[in-house]
């Protein structure tokens, strides 16, 4: 996903407000025009551990199944999209659910684009520094490699 975005999104110090002001929301039609693979995942809102009332464990495990699948996409050279837009409570979910005829007590956890790139991105990703985002034994103890 890192090589789908904007050059100027890859930059460590881009101001993001500038550039989401500056940047025209797309439509959700555009963006799956030239999708050749969109996956489904969804989840039982009803079936639960034993004496797991109000668990989110199992919502959570699906973040790891994603993990998987992206990581195995990208060896592949399969590139892989999360699409959290089907995933939200309203209008998008409940036509989707309509349209595939997904029954009630199924919640869409999200869904993903998937398919080979058309051109490969021709810029540096940029990646933070680890000290910048981690700290040691506390909140603010920066961590720096080596410790």
């Amino acid at each position: 996903m890192g090589t789908m975005f904007p050059p100027s999104w890859c930059e460590p110090n881009a101001d993001f407000e500038k550039i989401a002001k500056e940047t025209p929301p797309s439509n959700l039609g555009y963006t799956m025009k030239d999708c050749p693979t969109l996956l489904i995942i969804t989840y039982d809102k009803i079936k639960r551990a034993p004496a797991s009332e109000n668990d989110v464990l199992g919502f959570i495990s699906l973040g790891c199944v994603m993990e998987n699948m992206w990581l195995m996409a990208e060896s592949l050279g399969i590139s892989m999209q999360i699409m959290s837009v089907f995933a939200a409570e309203g209008d998008v979910e409940k036509q989707l659910k309509e349209l595939l005829s997904i029954p009630d007590n199924q919640k869409i956890a999200f869904a993903i684009r998937l398919g080979y790139p058309v051109t490969i991105a021709d810029y540096i990703r940029v990646r933070r520094n680890v000290e910048d985002f981690t700290s040691l034994n506390g909140f603010n103890n920066k961590f720096t490699v080596g410790n």
